[in-house]
């Protein structure tokens, strides 16, 4: 079992007060090493909590929703050469790191990669603001295999890339989903380990496929120029946009100049799977993620997505999850 009092990896501070109750909070959770250590604010802070989830030496999850009364600027630092791939669920926000004076944002529904020895970093919170995100730190060699498939160099020994922020992206409907089961976990004690764990993987399985697509590194076909392949990824994200009223397969090629034949067949080489699979894939993990997450019925949910027929997304969906879409929605 982990020890409590363990050596402090990271430490908070508030510059415009010593005394900063939130900052003794983060400091109280980061002086363990116990699997899990969860801790409300102060009431006259604001709301919400800190959870910190430590499976084992290189692989930690750190989650946070909290709404601050007033203005908040906190600072911290850490000086392990550790990397961390985090998510933000709530309202943007703002940091910059005191070693380059470079600002920085993160908005909604994107995510980082970062390095965590990069000096001290200050973040800026507003009142009202709902900061939500979840942190996941894991082994280095997970880390260079995501720099990999970027096409970066994963830094050596003593060598960053200044800010410490390696890429930005948005996040799929599919990692959103992953991410709201990691902080909803419904299990304790050692099956929440084991579980957590799985999901972990789950995420970086997926993370991983996405960006290798991403960068059509497992497209190996002549018949794909760079310019079909940069405007097959452009028809992905107007799908992506649009998933609940999508373009037709004609309109759609003209938004990225390509003719039918070419986006219809270069879609299933580089993607796996013809347009309209991938339209009705996507459906379904919005559909689930709007039931999981925010708590919609099954009815309001199908026709959030754009089904009319709820017959045929329940037959869908359970071809997809093995499970009828009632099931999502009890928690």
């Amino acid at each position: 079992m982990m020890m409590e009092n363990a050596v402090q990896k990271y430490k908070v501070y508030n510059p415009k007060n010593e005394n900063c109750p939130v900052c003794t909070v983060l400091n109280s959770i980061y002086r363990t090493n116990s699997f899990q250590k969860e801790m409300k604010i102060p009431e006259e802070a604001g709301k919400g909590y800190y959870r910190r989830i430590i499976l084992k030496p290189s692989m930690e999850v750190f989650i946070a929703d909290v709404t601050f009364s007033e203005s908040m600027t906190m600072g911290g630092g850490s000086s392990n050469p550790e990397y961390c791939l985090a998510f933000c669920l709530g309202e943007a926000f703002q940091w910059r790191s005191e070693g380059n004076k470079k600002e920085y944002e993160i908005e909604c529904g994107e995510n980082y990669i970062f390095q965590g020895n990069q000096g001290n970093n200050i973040c800026s919170y507003n009142p009202g603001q709902r900061f939500y995100g979840l942190t996941i730190h894991l082994d280095s060699e997970i880390i260079a295999s995501f720099i990999h498939h970027m096409g970066k160099e994963y830094p050596r020994t003593g060598q960053s890339y200044g800010s410490g922020v390696f890429y930005k992206r948005k996040f799929s409907p599919a990692v959103k989903l992953i991410l709201n089961e990691i902080a909803n976990c419904p299990y304790r004690d050692h099956i929440k380990r084991i579980y957590l764990e799985g999901k972990i993987l789950e995420l970086i399985a997926v993370y991983l496929n996405e960006l290798i697509l991403e960068n059509g590194s497992h497209c190996s076909s002549a018949k794909l120029s760079s310019f079909d392949t940069e405007s097959l990824h452009k028809a992905r994200r107007i799908l992506d946009e649009n998933i609940t009223s999508p373009p037709t397969i004609g309109k759609l090629a003209r938004l990225v100049h390509l003719n039918e034949y070419k986006l219809k067949t270069g879609f299933k080489e580089l993607f796996g799977m013809p347009v309209h699979a991938y339209i009705i894939d996507k459906r379904l993990e919005t559909a689930r993620f709007l039931m999981e997450d925010k708590k919609l019925g099954v009815t309001e949910a199908v026709l959030l997505v754009g089904y009319s027929d709820a017959s045929h997304f329940a037959e869908k969906f359970r071809k997809k999850y093995g499970v009828n879409p009632s099931k999502c929605t009890k928690g």
